[in-house]
């Protein structure tokens, strides 16, 4: 590693060099403070002619060869964003030159051009330009330099940082007295200039320490950086291509900057249940995780990046609340998303880790499709009753986390999936982390501030179309205490996607525009006829009914008319915002009422609370199944048997063979003496899982994430591996 003290406009005019921002670098991001600071900094130097500025350091890694023309390629580890606008500053300033050519100025477009400061001159290709950025910045930049050289080129357009910038400097420059004050600061700006060689030094190490005193970069930059680091410079544009760009793509439609650090940790604390990762350092789990699992060694990075792909659908799908690739006339597919969208309203981004590991349970085939709708509408039962009832927060943040741990020993013992998620949710009676029974849930929908509630939108578009479905044929109120119906869930999803009045598409909301309104008004005591229809004790039962359930309606024109008469209310109830017709179910009570008051409000609660306990059921488990699942019988009856309980117990022995029972990837392991598995590749692995995934990224299986223990064999023809345990 070579290092020193450089000044600026030497460094970067090197004839035969050209800069490269590598693909794994973040795109250009300054924007004006940062480019004001520079700025700043240039004229403070320049109007000083007896000092110099010092402006950072730029890190490059060569890998000492050059291209048939002669021209050696330097990647920028840290810099790019400093090098990057200091050429757009060059650019502006030779625009100026070209626009003011009679000034006497110290420079010109031409020296600008012909000194290797933007391009080198005699070379073509990629060869000529001197930097090259990375991602949809590099078009872009080409396009500002070749317009610089030939003005008949189009120019560059469209919403660019590098073009934003770009303007700002030469609108600063056009407002400045002096002009050649900015070309003496640039000429003394110094930098340290550190150049290391590929395969001598660690040029992660010095990025990650570079980046401490920097603008920080996100875990996604750092990730990155990690990831594609591990390759040669000359295939780092391909495993790019290959491994992290397909991620992006997934993530892209979030269009969230955060996306990609809220879903690496999401599954991480899927990964690392039940320990809190909180506000851990993501990249330093993300390091410590492909170091356990020895994603570093024999190439292994790009099937991690296969695997975090997945993952980043199921957790896209998460936050959209509904399945990107859906099929419309797929009834198990229309009932997932319909889950989807109300855990994606309920429950946020605590709940998105136990998702990733119920998708995670089905591409394992652990669980059915159809199971996997129920686990999701268990889940969003689970999510509304206790937002309902008030429940403690901090108790369902450590049973969710708590949850995906033991779902994952379950997956160890081998024991059936789906049961054993339903009965950990009903164990918990009595408990902070309860599933509210039917008559805590009911008792809260009809005592509760209703109004007040943050899910009151979701609660009431979940109920008209529920009473939708009803309408439509299908009994949507089975009872209190009632198993999931399928039929009525199918119907409400159908009624939703059909477009039923007070409900948007996916019914876990009221259309756009519409709220949340009382039948009786907030100003019912201040009026005369309201205040008469609640009877001789009129405040007690005002404070007990403006809230309630009964009294709420979802309405087109929320907080008009919130003092009306109840035949204007119910003349708006009738009509949308454009005075068309409306038939919304959970309204036709409240039209159809000649009277409304504390009888009418009390009976609407209790019928719509009737609604709600068989949209947002219980799970029923028989006492005997359940009580297998209790912690102390557990503790007493099961075992987990392990990989290396086989080992030690001689089921399994040195030399063993294990097939896969894949007829489409054939393949087998080997049991060492050490008593792990290890592959055709060489490497071992101490669990079934682990290699089978690791067996099938190496041939090249879009297949992925399979339990092992059902698809490994002992021997041609013997055993599976599960049946042995």
């Amino acid at each position: 590693m070579d290092a020193g003290v450089r000044r600026v406009m030497g460094l970067i005019s090197e004839m035969n060099v050209r800069y490269v921002v590598p693909v794994y670098q973040r795109p250009y991001s300054w924007g004006e403070e940062q480019c004001l600071q520079l700025w700043d900094d240039i004229l403070a130097c320049g109007r000083s002619r007896e000092q110099t500025h010092f402006t950072g350091s730029i890190v490059t890694m060569q890998d000492g060869t050059a291209s048939p023309q002669g021209v050696a390629s330097l990647a920028v580890i840290d810099g790019q964003q400093r090098i990057t606008t200091i050429a757009l500053l060059l650019v502006a300033l030779a625009r100026y030159a070209d626009a003011h050519g009679k000034e006497r100025l110290p420079f010109s477009r031409q020296e600008i051009l012909m000194s290797g400061y933007l391009t080198n001159p005699f070379r073509s290709g990629d060869d000529h330009y001197k930097l090259t950025l990375s991602k949809g910045d590099r078009a872009t930049f080409r396009a500002v330099i070749d317009h610089l050289e030939d003005p008949s080129r189009p120019a560059p357009e469209g919403p660019s940082r590098i073009l934003d910038n770009l303007a700002l400097f030469e609108r600063r420059l056009d407002a400045l007295a002096n002009v050649a004050t900015v070309w003496e600061g640039l000429r003394r700006l110094e930098v340290v200039s550190v150049t290391m060689a590929q395969g001598r030094d660690n040029a992660q190490l010095i990025f990650e320490s570079m980046n401490s005193t920097g603008k920080d970069l996100s875990a996604a930059d750092l990730i990155r950086n990690f990831v594609l680091m591990k390759y040669p410079l000359d295939r780092q544009a391909q495993a790019y291509q290959t491994y992290w760009k397909p991620l992006e793509d997934v993530l892209a439609p979030l269009a969230d900057e955060d996306a990609f650090d809220d879903f690496i940790r999401c599954f991480f604390q899927m990964a690392y249940a039940p320990e809190r990762l909180g506000g851990a350092d993501l990249y330093q789990v993300f390091k410590r995780y492909v170091s356990a699992n020895a994603y570093d060694a024999n190439d292994r990075m790009g099937f991690l990046c296969l695997r975090l792909k997945d993952f980043a659908g199921y957790y896209v799908d998460a936050v959209r609340g509904g399945l990107s690739a859906a099929d419309d006339a797929d009834p198990v597919a229309r009932r997932t998303s319909f889950h989807l969208a109300g855990i994606a309203r309920l429950g946020g981004s605590a709940a998105r880790p136990l998702v990733l590991e119920l998708f995670r349970s089905c591409r394992r085939r652990e669980c059915t499709r159809v199971q996997l709708a129920d686990m999701l509408g268990v889940l969003e039962s689970y999510l509304l009753r206790r937002a309902v009832c008030d429940c403690e927060g901090s108790a369902q943040e450590h049973f969710l986390r708590h949850l995906v741990a033991k779902l994952a020993a379950v997956r160890s013992a081998g024991e059936k999936y789906f049961e054993s998620y339903v009965a950990l949710f009903l164990v918990e009676e009595g408990t902070p982390r309860r599933f509210p029974a039917d008559d805590e849930f009911r008792r809260a929908l009809l005592t509760r501030d209703c109004f007040g509630f943050a899910q009151a939108p979701f609660l009431l578009a979940r109920l008209n179309a529920r009473l939708a479905a009803g309408a439509a044929g299908a009994a949507p109120d089975a009872g209190a205490g009632a198993a999931p119906d399928d039929a009525a869930e199918d119907a409400a999803i159908a009624c939703a996607a059909a477009g039923v009045p007070g409900s948007s598409a996916d019914a876990s909301a009221l259309p756009e525009g519409w709220g949340v309104e009382h039948v009786m008004p907030v100003g019912a005591l201040e009026d005369p006829a309201w205040a008469q229809a609640l009877g001789p004790d009129a405040r007690l039962a005002f404070e007990r009914g403006v809230n309630a359930l009964g009294n709420l309606v979802p309405s087109a024109y929320p907080y008009d008319l919130q003092d009306g008469t109840l035949a204007q209310k119910q003349g708006r109830l009738a009509r949308d915002a454009d005075g068309r017709s409306v038939d919304a179910p959970l309204c036709r009570d409240v039209i159809a009422a000649q009277t409304w008051g504390p009888t009418q409000i009390e009976a609407r609660g209790r019928v719509l609370a009737d609604v709600a306990l068989g949209a947002w059921p219980l799970p029923h488990m028989d006492a005997a199944t359940l009580e297998a699942f209790r912690p102390s019988r557990r503790a007493a009856q099961v075992k987990t048997v392990t990989w290396q309980d086989l080992v030690d117990s001689g089921v399994v022995q040195m030399d063993d063979v294990l097939v896969s029972v894949s007829p489409m990837y054939p393949g087998r392991a080997t049991v060492t003496s050490t008593g792990r598995i290890m592959l055709a590749t060489g490497e071992t692995f101490d669990e079934p899982t682990a290699a089978y995934e690791r067996f099938l990224g190496s041939v090249g299986a879009h297949e992925t994430g399979l339990n092992g223990w059902t698809h490994w064999r002992l021997g041609e023809g013997g055993p599976l591996l599960d049946q042995l345990r």
